[in-house]
């Protein structure tokens, strides 16, 4: 049965296939890596539209209809939701330190703060870390590739685009 992140996932994917065009090869004389910027036009284009006509108003209605304190509960489980997948990337990157941190973090995060709704951890010293898989691939020797506008997502690479998929599942 799929999930909601899997058909977010596919519904991207779609989209992505719908910008694709066969690039001319770049000849941009900065030396930016961009041989796909027919379809990266295209995808900044659309981008810019779904902003203004759907992601820009949900989000102030969001703003307006949730208060304060709410949104803040929210960010903060959203975030400690994210901690496994930061630990696993510090794991994998053999930044067992970080990963510690991480680990630690995510217990005191998921009991005394609630699920995540406080961030207790940080007020004892414990900082969050970063580390997503774009971040591990970089760390394992591969090059960031061509410039990428991804649909609903945003500016990226090819190694972080692929990095945030696997993130995502």
């Amino acid at each position: 049965m799929p999930t909601k992140h899997h058909l977010l996932c596919l519904t991207l994917l779609l989209a992505l296939a719908g910008c694709a065009d066969t690039p001319a090869p770049s000849t941009d004389e900065t030396g930016i890596n961009d041989p796909l910027e027919t379809m990266n036009r295209r995808s900044f284009d659309n981008n810019h539209f779904l902003d203004r006509l759907l992601l820009r108003p949900l989000a102030e209605l969001y703003r307006v209809t949730v208060p304060p304190p709410v949104r803040d509960r929210i960010t903060g489980i959203l975030a400690n939701m994210n901690e496994p997948t930061i630990f696993a990337n510090d794991v994998m990157q053999g930044e067992f330190g970080k990963a510690g941190t991480t680990f630690e973090r995510l217990a005191i995060n998921s009991t005394l703060g609630i699920g995540g709704m406080w961030d207790v951890a940080t007020g004892w010293g414990m900082q969050k870390q970063t580390g997503d898989f774009g971040q591990t691939l970089a760390s394992w020797g591969v090059g960031e590739g061509p410039y990428l506008m991804l649909p609903l997502v945003g500016p990226s690479d090819l190694r972080d685009a692929f990095g945030r998929g696997v993130d995502t599942a």
